[in-house]
């Protein structure tokens, strides 16, 4: 009988009030600590490697901005980059057109062997294509 493969599906969601631009900057970028919430054994591991599933980004006071591009990078300078630079149109709310959201589908493998050996942690930068919305929050998945 074949092994049973099981995947384990876990999330990072980070919190703030970032103002965004056109440009990426170091100044708006979120940490994801992937492995702040796995097991000890698991934690200490020299590099994180797993499979990025996807990105849900929230912003507010979105104003003129009508496309949201993600970066996700091994540092937070954004210059080891792991997931290159994705576009996709902000959808405002039905009741609140202030408030719109992107989601993105990402199914990549990644792993930490550039300079960041065993933080777990990844950066995702976000620009907006125009105005000056406010980037509310981030919620990245990821298996192992």
């Amino acid at each position: 009988m074949p092994t049973r493969i099981t995947h384990f599906l876990h999330s990072s969601s980070v919190i703030t009030s970032r103002t965004l631009g056109t440009a990426f900057t170091t100044t708006n970028v979120h940490a994801h600590d992937l492995q702040a919430t796995l097991p000890a054994f698991q934690s200490n591991a020299r590099n994180f490697r797993g499979i990025v599933q996807g990105l849900h980004i929230t912003v507010t006071s979105i104003g003129a901005a009508t496309k949201c591009t993600m970066r996700i990078c091994a540092d937070a300078a954004g210059d080891e980059i792991l997931i290159p630079d994705t576009e996709a149109t902000l959808v405002p709310g039905i009741t609140t057109a202030t408030t719109a959201a992107v989601a993105y589908q990402v199914d990549l493998p990644v792993w930490q062997l550039l300079n960041n050996p065993g933080n777990g942690t990844i950066y995702v930068f976000v620009k907006v294509d125009a105005g000056t919305p406010t980037w509310a929050q981030s919620i990245l998945t990821w298996q192992e």
